[in-house]
């Protein structure tokens, strides 16, 4: 006989199960909502049948039998003998949520003690099927019981297996009622329990047990061994439709008291039975993770392997040419940089497919929310409708277990105290049913995760006051804090913007659990709130935690990578923007104050060969997680790369501020800096730390990028200054505008070009090397300004810059915001809201779409 280890197939099993509960899940929301549609309840019968004939194909008798029970009721509404109430969709509910318990059980090893009979009474309320009393699993069996007797050749055996240290150990072993073929099954048993030691006695004998007719299912083994009673039991149960299992341990006191009847003990019995060999508590199934993956895309790997093996090959062959001093060395390095250029290809597509397989469409996360947004929903008394769009985009299957819960938290106070009320709705104007949008999308290496409602938003004043009443700020921190920065304040434990306690939120604690869980990712979150129209949190992460894209710098002679998910930009400031506030730097940026981290003297790294004279600027990397932002300054950066994260091992252990290591192209080591460790030591809400004083210095301070045409100087808000770019290639457009140059590709994106000149009626004249396109963030479209020179950032402060004086010879005043005089150079400020409310971008968006 064969010894088949189902605990191979347990992975696929899980599998298996977790799918068929998540289309459940699904479509009983379908259901639900339309009782009529054939093909949802074919949907629905056929995913309980598969589970009631996987769990019964591993020997999981709890799982089957309450799964069969669930058959039926879904058999009953598909043969319209059952009506679909809401009653009875929670009552589903509540079963496929003891799956999943029951699930839990095989995982924990605890399966048997679950007992199964509340559940079944709830469907037994649906349907009039009863199962007999020996179906039930914990119904005790009151016939067929089995006797055994040991002769004095077994007793002595026996006594001398227990002399050489060996277990006699009395296993009693009952087979389901509806297993199939089971004289069969017992001489399974037989030989597994043969292998795990010697066998000196079976009953009944096993010639009687390979008879078909007669055996019922019942039998005992005698057994010498030197495993435990817990191994055994895991050999037995190895083999299917096994109802009960009851192992005895055997010694010369008890040899006596040879006959014993073959009870069946209470789930709680067998577990006491294996607990002195054992710790305390069930083993842990062992289960190896397993991925589902496209054959299509397991052929594009293995053909890109097969391309590495043939340019190694070749690689080889020209190296050994190469050491010959005969071979024209010139030819092979043309040969050598050919290969190493397509092996650089092959290896980034191999990269990118090997990536594709961990990946996982974030579907399989976001399916797990609506029956969750159904039941609070609820319990909530609201009316909610929820969407879900970007389902098909793609992360890393590590990622998606830990991002699920904040995901939950987020729409729980979004459902709990970010929608109103219906009633409440109805008399502020609004639809009686809120809506919340659950959105995920790619941006670049990075995933975007939002979730946006239109409830009644978070009011920042009343989480200052709460946050005071806490005692977590004081009234003058408060005072300082503007609208973002208080409604930040949400995620400090303990602030909450519920009105009262409820099961569902309301304690503070759950924005909280969303920040440690998106520090713990090296991810960022956002909020954006409108009081009376809604919010929106915006989680951004990486797409995998394994090989990521990261921004490598020098601090000192060392170089450093910083995951890009973490950089919010990269700047240079000069001496007198860095000042000390309360004995820490802070830069001034923007008008913010901007807590600074120098690494090197946190890393300890030495400065001796750097040079001695102060530096005029520094390089400034503007970091994040979760909520808090700071800078860290760097000697040098020196590009963008992607980068496989390396453990250091447990010899090195994890050093302080420090992630992992990379290998380097030249085989250098890189460390990794723990961007999360440096924020949570250093980051603060950035304006904490200002004074009154330095904020109004700051909020007068102004800066401009300055740009020529003409003769005259023009400056534009630096904050509206998306990007300056050299003047690429440019598109023509038919039938343009007259102030639209035509189009050009940055980055994947069209951008529409407008020519200042024309707009301001100036000459026109040919670009210039010195030309630059400055890139105008807008709502609506973003936009590109030709102009001729770009000149520098002006600082100045609004006392010095002042209203153009009417009648003035400035054309166009109303595009003028106001003049700047600094010595001898006067600055027009432009007005960039009106420059571009002049130029008509819906149709010009309308335009750009028309091209071909």
């Amino acid at each position: 006989m064969t010894d088949f280890d189902l605990s191979a197939y347990l992975g696929v099993f899980l599998d298996e199960v977790d799918e068929q509960l998540q289309i459940l899940d699904s479509e009983i929301l379908v259901l639900e909502q339309h009782p009529e549609k054939i093909e949802t309840i074919q949907n629905i019968f056929r995913a309980a049948h598969t589970l009631k004939g996987s769990s019964a194909s591993m020997g999981f008798e709890q799982m089957k039998e309450f799964t069969h029970y669930l058959e039926n009721v879904f058999d009953q509404v598909r043969n319209q003998k059952l009506a679909v109430t809401p009653k009875l969709v929670n009552v589903i509910f509540e079963s496929i949520d003891f799956i999943k318990i029951l699930k839990d059980g095989i995982l924990n090893g605890n399966l048997e003690e679950i007992n199964i009979q509340p559940f079944v009474d709830k469907l037994n309320e649906f349907h009039s099927h009863e199962m007999k009393d020996e179906e039930i699993p914990n119904a005790k069996s009151t016939k067929d019981q089995i006797t055994t007797e040991l002769d004095d050749y077994t007793k002595n055996v026996v006594i001398s297996g227990l002399a050489f240290g060996h277990n006699a150990l009395e296993v009693s072993i009952k087979l389901s009622n509806e297993a199939l073929m089971k004289n069969v099954r017992a001489l399974l048993i037989h030989n597994n329990l043969k292998e795990a030691g010697e066998i000196v006695a079976a009953f009944p004998s096993i010639d009687e047990m390979e008879k078909s007719e007669g055996f019922e299912g019942e039998m005992a083994f005698i057994l010498l061994t030197m495993r435990t009673k817990q191994e055994i039991l895991e050999i037995i149960n190895q083999i299917s439709d096994i109802k009960f299992v009851n192992i005895n341990q055997i010694t010369e006191e008890n040899m006596n008291s040879h006959q014993k009847e073959l009870a069946v003990p209470s789930p709680q019995a067998q577990l006491e039975q294996v607990q002195d060999d054992k710790p305390v508590g069930s083993p842990k199934a062992k289960i190896n993770p397993t991925v589902r993956v496209d054959v299509d895309k397991l052929e594009h790997l293995m053909n890109l392997v097969g391309e590495l093996v043939i340019d190694q090959t070749r690689l080889v062959d020209v190296r050994g040419r190469l050491a010959d001093r005969d071979t024209r060395q010139e030819d092979d390095m043309e040969i050598l940089d050919e290969v190493t250029n397509h092996l650089s290809r092959v290896i980034t597509e191999l990269q990118e497919g090997m990536m594709k397989t961990r990946m996982l469409p974030i579907e399989q996360l976001f399916n797990r929310f609506p029956r969750m947004v159904r039941d609070t929903t609820q319990k909530a008394n609201k009316e909610i409708d929820f969407v879900m769009t970007g389902k098909e985009t793609e992360l890393d299957r590590t990622l998606i277990e830990e991002i699920s819960d904040p995901i939950i938290h987020l729409l729980r106070n979004s459902i709990d105290h970010g929608i109103e009320p219906p009633d409440e709705r109805e008399r502020l104007g609004k639809s009686r049913k809120g809506k919340i949008e659950l959105r995920a999308a790619h941006e670049e290496n990075h995933i975007v995760i939002s979730i946006r409602d239109d409830g009644k938003g978070i009011d920042p004043d009343k989480i200052k006051q709460t946050a005071i009443n806490k005692g977590t700020i004081s009234e003058d921190e408060a005072a300082k804090l503007d609208d973002k920065e208080a409604m930040f304040l949400i995620f400090k434990s303990g602030i909450s913007t519920a009105e009262k306690i409820t099961d569902i939120s309301g304690r503070g604690v759950g924005m909280d659990i969303v920040r440690a869980h998106i520090e713990k990712l090296n991810g960022l979150i956002d909020i954006d709130s409108t009081v009376g129209v809604g919010t929106t949190f915006t989680i951004k992460l990486p797409l995998t935690l394994a090989i990521i894209s990261s921004l490598l710098v020098k601090f000192g002679q060392k170089t450093f990578a910083i995951p890009l998910v973490n950089v919010l930009e990269i700047i240079r400031l000069n001496k007198e923007d860095i000042q000390t506030i309360k004995e820490k730097e802070v830069g001034l940026v923007r008008g913010r104050v901007l807590p600074l981290v120098r690494m090197k003297e946190k890393l300890g790294l030495d400065t001796s060969e750097e040079a001695t004279e102060e530096k005029k600027r520094e390089f400034v990397i503007v970091v994040g997680i979760a909520d808090k932002r700071i800078g860290i300054v760097a000697d040098k950066t020196i590009g963008n790369q992607e980068i496989v994260i390396k453990s250091l091992g447990p010899y090195i252990g994890s050093p302080p501020y420090i992630a992992g290591a990379t290998i380097m192209g030249d085989g250098s080591v890189a460390l990794i800096l723990d961007v999360s460790s440096v924020v949570r030591e250093q980051g603060t809400q950035d304006t904490e730390t200002a004074t009154d004083n330095k904020r109004k210095e700051l909020e007068d301070e102004r800066q401009f990028v300055t740009f020529k045409l003409d003769t005259e100087e023009y400056g534009i808000d630096i904050q509206r200054a998306k990007d300056i770019v050299s003047v690429p290639a440019m598109t023509k457009v038919v039938n343009a505008p007259k102030d639209l140059l035509g189009i050009i590709n940055l980055r994947g994106n069209m951008l529409p070009v407008i020519d200042l000149r024309r707009r301001f009626n100036l000459q026109e004249q040919s670009q210039t090397k010195k030309s630059r396109i400055i890139v105008v963030e807008n709502n609506q479209q973003d936009v590109g300004f030709l102009v001729d020179e770009v000149t520098q950032v002006l600082k100045t402060t609004n006392s010095l810059i002042e209203q153009p004086p009417s009648g003035s010879q400035y054309n166009h005043s109303n595009l003028i915001k106001g003049i700047s005089k600094l010595d001898d150079r006067v600055v027009i400020i432009l007005e960039f809201n009106e420059i571009l409310q002049s130029i008509n971008l819906q149709d010009l968006s309308a335009e750009l779409v028309s091209q071909p």
